[in-house]
């Protein structure tokens, strides 16, 4: 069976824009960052063509361009997270909770925006912990020789950005739950 997916109505409006001004730097940051990764992802589209096309024309493919690829589009997609979660954009596989109640599903949207602020915490300080290795061991690409700290060190602030959302979502989620807003004026 197959389903369409049609966002909320309050999500896809102005309403759902952050009002708070932690809330609007964080989603300008992650904006910023996620028109990073899309430059990022043309320039790659740029790249792959002028490889096939020097491979199929001149028998001169671009030296190294799977290993570019491989950077460049892992420090592309770690730019979107944080901007996915702002919007509130992930993928939810509701099966379970599609006959829950809007508290209960906004206490496991709490939740899981906590836990990916951990997960992503995590993933940060590893990347971190990553570079420094590769630094001090000078590790490189095959067939570059691109120094490999460098992939961690671009893709660290993207984690560390995508912990600060998740965990300002958490934030919200759990300021909605715990005071409402108003449905209005009271008979």
């Amino acid at each position: 069976m197959a389903e369409v997916f049609t966002a909320p109505e309050d999500e896809t409006s102005e309403s759902s824009a952050p009002k708070d001004a932690l809330g609007r730097f964080l989603l300008a940051w992650s904006q910023f960052s996620a028109l990073c990764g899309v430059a990022l992802l043309i320039a790659i589209c740029a790249l792959c063509t002028w490889s096939v096309l020097g491979r199929a024309l001149f028998s001169a493919p671009v030296m190294g361009d799977v290993e570019i690829v491989q950077i460049v589009c892992s420090l592309a997609i770690a730019s979107f997270l944080p901007y996915a979660q702002m919007k509130n954009a992930h993928v939810i596989v509701d099966f379970f909770t599609h006959g829950a109640s809007p508290r209960v599903r906004g206490w496991l949207d709490m939740l899981a925006s906590f836990l990916l602020g951990l997960l992503s915490a995590w993933l940060a300080w590893r990347s971190m912990m990553g570079m420094l290795d590769a630094y001090k061991y000078g590790e490189a690409s095959m067939i570059l020789d691109w120094p490999l700290w460098w992939a961690h060190l671009t893709i660290t602030p993207s984690f560390a950005l995508l912990t600060l959302t998740a965990f300002y979502t958490a934030w919200v989620h759990l300021r909605t739950l715990l005071y409402p807003p108003h449905q209005g004026a009271q008979a």
